[in-house]
């Protein structure tokens, strides 16, 4: 990515989203805000969710650590064990670790949840979706391998 295209500046308000929709509750409209700006080391998205959704399964990344910052709505944050009420202003923490710190935002309210998760970027990402017994693994690495899905036993809910 050369100088000139960087864009130093993004207005939320002006982005075009795009619709992912991963299984039944499980989907958003989003884009990526890191890449237009020339970040390599650092990941930022933003995400519209509807109500009653969320834009992705209960997971943990192994390696990656994220922050989730709610711009509007209201929504429930599962985190481990437990459930958080979460609104307007509030940043939510996501660690990297394994499932015991698995976590998934959902849009509880009437209005569409919008938020940001800024993640570190490591080069080969490691995701675990407990509920759904899935490991999955890919590298982020131009050129890289594949992406590969493996199958585990489904745990416990948390």
């Amino acid at each position: 990515m050369s100088e000139s295209s960087i864009q130093t500046v993004v207005r939320v308000a002006e982005l075009s989203l795009k619709r992912r929709d991963m299984a039944p509750g499980i989907g958003s409209d989003f884009t990526n805000i890191s890449k237009p700006m020339g970040l390599t080391q650092l990941g930022a998205s933003y995400f519209a969710v509807k109500p009653g959704e969320s834009a992705f399964p209960l997971h943990v990344h192994y390696q990656e650590d994220e922050i989730i910052i709610i711009l509007s709505g209201t929504g429930t944050y599962r985190f481990g064990g437990e459930s958080h009420a979460v609104k307007a202003g509030d940043t939510l923490s996501a660690p990297a670790g394994r499932t015991e710190l698995a976590h998934q935002l959902t849009n509880s309210g009437t209005e569409t949840l919008t938020y940001i998760c800024v993640s570190s970027l490591p080069e080969i990402n490691v995701v675990e979706l407990p509920e759904l017994g899935v490991v999955r693994i890919h590298s982020r690495k131009p050129g890289g391998p594949a992406s590969m899905e493996l199958k585990m036993p489904v745990a416990p809910t948390i």
